[in-house]
């Protein structure tokens, strides 16, 4: 069922002004604390009014301001998963999953019901209470309940943010899962990173009530629109330049730090010679080079030598910056701990790094 949607609204200090359309899929609505997130879910479902705008769900018309539609919550067939699972604590998870039923008969409701337990591995379970479970069994519940009246739209707030990682990570897996058996158009609200990055195939940038960027997951984190989706996307190695060469889809820029630095830009790239822009890579797109080994020719351009000004674990991968060029400029680099052991990367050693041309993106 597809969702288009072109809503407006003004509060105090702040305005929203976005335009979406999502389909049968997972799409990801990412952006720092106050961008405008979850306003916009709730203006979506009817909780909020927008000032101004549509809302369009398959081919039927939910709100159009200029036409004064305004279809009440109940009758909008939306499913929404707050932050705090609102489950009811007097009812059972039994209880809870049934309660929004209400277009199913008796013998069906149970089926339903049990259908949906058995999916969200709450087989047993079925008699408690919410203070009764964990906060990983209380979100699949809501989960469970919010599916059960069958909404032609999803919409999910944080649902991850209160639980610890390891749960957290297992519920990411389910709501896959779960996308994959009832592939219900769905927008998920997160300002975590890796939870952009596994779950959405589609990501919608948002910042300061505007989306950025919106598009496939490959292209919003390797291909940044602008330098502020960039920094959101955990690119961090952003810099300015000037472009002094173009060669075909091969672009040569000149950063007074760093120096010369060649990139391949997309067919239909609008750039020309003397342009200021920016260009950046990502910190596990940095390639270490061997000294113990010949140069590869996949990375004998964009080489930068530096001192390593600090290392910082960060579970599985470490975290480095690299002092470069003659003055203060940083590039952050992050790469496995084998890695490190192996090549006895430290705080005061002086390395050899490339930006490879396929790994760096061109910002106008």
């Amino acid at each position: 069922m597809n969702l288009k949607l072109s809503l407006k609204k003004s509060l105090d200090g702040f305005s929203i002004d976005v335009n979406l359309s999502v389909h049968e899929e997972l799409l990801v609505l990412f952006g720092p604390s106050g961008a405008g997130k979850s306003l916009i879910l709730k203006m979506v479902s009817g909780i909020i009014m927008p000032d101004e705008g549509v809302v369009e769900i398959g081919n039927e018309r939910v709100y159009d301001s200029e036409n004064h539609i305004d279809l009440p919550v109940r009758n909008r067939r939306i499913g929404f998963l707050f932050q705090d699972y609102a489950l009811f604590p007097h009812m059972t998870v039994y209880g809870n999953i049934a309660y929004g039923i209400n277009h199913l008969k008796g013998p069906m409701i149970k089926e339903k019901v049990d259908e949906l337990i058995a999916v969200m591995r709450l087989s047993g379970l079925e008699k408690r209470y919410p203070h009764e479970l964990s906060g990983g069994q209380r979100q699949r519940c809501a989960l469970a309940r919010t599916l059960a009246i069958e909404p032609r739209v999803l919409l999910l707030d944080e649902p991850f943010s209160a639980l610890d990682f390891q749960v957290r990570e297992k519920l990411r897996a389910d709501l896959l899962r779960i996308h994959t058996l009832y592939p219900i158009t769905t927008i998920l609200v997160t300002h975590d990173l890796e939870e952009a990055f596994m779950l959405g195939k589609k990501i919608a940038v948002i910042n300061n009530g505007r989306i950025e960027q919106a598009g496939p997951r490959e292209e919003v984190f390797y291909r940044p629109g602008t330098r502020s989706v960039a920094k959101f996307i955990g690119t961090r190695n952003i810099f300015d330049g000037t472009i002094v060469g173009l060669d075909g889809p091969l672009v040569t820029i000149l950063n007074k730090d760093i120096g010369l630095v060649k990139a391949f830009v997309t067919e239909g790239a609008e750039l020309q010679t003397g342009q200021d822009v920016s260009f950046c890579i990502r910190p596990e797109e940095v390639i270490i080079i061997r000294p113990d080994r010949p140069l590869d020719y996949r990375v004998h351009d964009n080489i930068i030598e530096g001192e390593i000004t600090s290392i910082i674990g960060k579970g599985s991968t470490q975290i480095m910056f690299l002092k470069t060029g003659s003055g203060d400029t940083f590039l952050k680099i992050e790469v496995p701990n084998f890695v490190v052991r192996k090549l006895s990367l430290g705080k005061g050693r002086h390395i050899r790094v490339s930006l490879k041309k396929e790994s760096l993106w061109v910002i106008p």
